[in-house]
């Protein structure tokens, strides 16, 4: 049977140092979890796509710009029309798990401060990933798609150990 893509959590970060982080889409299929690191020339490869298929449409500069900020918001949608296995060919350092190998799956909804005294507290989500070799965490930079949105995507693969 062939593996089929259910969904993506764009931009999940996991922090490498103290303001350090990479950004990660976390693909869930119907068999497994993968991680695909969005590195600075993937971003770079897909903003010059995005541009170029503007400008044969017949785009202007100010179509190509427009094609090029929303190219980098929409990267979570590319991921969810490609196989599985070009998703982890695409960056060195992809990764998948099957259920087997994750024994809890947490999903928490968090809030940080806004940077200033007038300013909105930001909601996040925090994904734990478990395994026996140890813990991944990952964190949004806002809460869309929503916690349940992503426990109901994850539960699909991974059933009870998501909470």
């Amino acid at each position: 049977m062939a593996e089929t893509v259910l969904g993506a959590i764009p931009d999940a970060r996991i922090k490498t140092g103290l303001l350090k982080s990479e950004a990660w889409v976390l693909v869930v299929t119907d068999q497994r979890l993968l991680g695909a690191r969005v590195t600075d020339d993937l971003i770079k490869h897909v903003v010059e796509q995005a541009r170029a298929q503007a400008k044969a449409s017949g785009s202007g500069f100010f179509g190509q710009w427009g094609a090029q900020i929303k190219a980098s918001f929409t990267l979570g949608q590319r991921y969810c029309a490609m196989a599985p296995e070009a998703i982890l060919a695409e960056t060195p350092g992809n990764w998948a798990l099957w259920p087997g190998q994750v024994s809890s799956i947490k999903v928490e909804r968090k809030s940080r401060g806004g940077g200033g005294d007038d300013s909105p507290d930001i909601d996040y989500l925090k994904i734990t990933v478990e395994t026996p070799g140890g813990k991944g965490t990952y964190e949004t930079n806002d809460d869309n798609p929503s916690q349940r949105e992503v426990q109901a995507l994850l539960a699909r693969t991974f059933g009870p150990v998501v909470r």
